[in-house]
């Protein structure tokens, strides 16, 4: 399950790639989605991978952002009652038994911007930027950003 967090605003984004911002549910800086792994999903990556940073969630990184998804209608603790702990939905999601929908919570997961900032905005996480795989990493970008 993949975790992909939207970095750079906006402006001046190609057609292309804001539409594909858009199937990804991605509108907004600082807003995060969660993908299955495949090969589609990772092709969609890849094309907004310049506005994008993306990796592989943990049940830690999970559970904290169950705590910041914002529910439908009910609220978390009538969730919580329902489907148990929150160890337990992460477990269910990352085994993709439940969906966030499943679960009343909305698609998009609305975060802060990360304490102590970004790297850089414009650079590729492999030459010491923000952008792109991240693999494990995004849970430690999760925490901050939480």
């Amino acid at each position: 399950m993949y975790a992909v967090i939207r970095i750079r605003g906006t402006i001046g984004v190609k057609e292309d790639i804001k539409d594909t911002m858009k199937l990804l549910n991605l509108e907004k800086t600082n807003h995060c989605v969660l993908l299955e792994e495949k090969k589609e999903n990772e092709g969609m990556l890849q094309k907004a991978k310049d506005y994008l940073t993306w990796g592989e969630v943990n049940k830690k990184g999970l559970k904290t952002l169950l705590k910041r998804a914002d529910p439908n209608e009910q609220d978390l603790d009538s969730i919580k009652e329902e489907y148990g702990s929150l160890e337990q939905i992460s477990e269910q999601i990352l085994e993709n038994n439940k969906t966030l929908q499943d679960l009343g919570l909305k698609k998009v997961i609305r975060l802060h911007p990360p304490r102590k900032g970004f790297k850089n905005k414009k650079r590729d996480y492999k030459e010491g930027g923000s952008l792109g795989y991240r693999g494990k990493e995004i849970n430690k970008l999760i925490k901050r950003m939480r």
